[in-house]
């Protein structure tokens, strides 16, 4: 890894920090789509619960909230920002057994689990394959990980009208499956589907994605944003409003 990678990386990290950290008092209000998945994925607990849960990119409690519904002896709630888990704590009623974990899930130490979860957190990872060998070794032996993230259709309408790549790398359902499997993981589930998400408007549309982190609006200045709206509002209207794709995965995988 070269000093300009690392320098990278360490701006990306701060980025998704001052995002994060910046709405986390108005996230759960923006962030229906991640409720919902956080619903689904919550259909994937295994039926026996685990000793031992990490819950990865915990946010404001989404899916922790399953999570306190199971008899969990050890629960570690990590994020990489402390102004989301600060919002938990007021949030929810949390148990003796929870733990607080903070900082970038890609890298730090986690010590044992029998299951890791993570609700739309892995689009994040700059690289989803060096990171799925480093939370193979904070799983105990036949440990688990659940998780849910985005794939390549996810915002398409919006990157074609602002002429831009997404800020996140949004990989294939193929392209996951070979990292599942080149780390040594076996894959028990998953699924794929595709939603269109309705808003009453194009501005409307780019103040949820700003209130969950998604939308780069520093990007644009006045006379960008308000063509960006025009031609949002020309390609991607009717008259139940704006429109935007989300493709959506969830995955459990295993060590066997």
């Amino acid at each position: 890894m070269t000093l300009d990678s690392v320098n990278s990386s360490s701006i990306f990290e701060e980025k998704i920090i001052e995002s994060f950290s910046k709405y986390a008092r108005s996230y759960d209000r923006y962030a229906i789509l991640q409720r919902s998945m956080a619903e689904r994925l919550a259909s994937y607990l295994p039926e026996t619960t685990p000793p031992h849960i990490i819950e990865l990119g915990c946010g404001t409690g989404l899916f922790t909230r399953h999570l306190l519904t199971l008899p969990i002896k050890n629960l570690t709630l990590n994020d990489i920002s402390s102004a989301m888990i600060d919002i938990l704590k007021i949030r929810l009623e949390l148990p003796d057994y929870t733990n607080f974990l903070i900082g970038n899930a890609e890298s730090i130490s986690m010590g044992k689990a029998d299951l890791i979860c993570a609700n739309a957190v892995f689009q994040w990872f700059q690289n989803p394959q060096s990171s799925l060998f480093h939370l193979k070794k904070s799983l105990n032996n036949k440990g688990m990980i659940l998780f849910s993230t985005f794939g390549t259709e996810t915002l398409k309408e919006f990157r074609q009208a602002a002429n831009m790549n997404s800020p996140i790398t949004l990989y294939s359902l193929d392209q996951w499956k070979n990292f599942i499997k080149n780390t040594g993981f076996t894959l028990k589930l998953f699924e794929s589907e595709k939603r269109k998400i309705f808003t009453p408007n194009t501005m409307n549309l780019i103040k949820n994605l700003q209130q969950i982190g998604a939308a780069p609006i520093k990007n644009f200045n006045v006379g960008g944003l308000r063509k960006l709206i025009r031609y949002y509002d020309k390609h991607f209207s009717t008259k139940q409003g704006v429109y935007a794709t989300w493709e959506l995965y969830y995955f459990s995988i295993t060590l066997d």
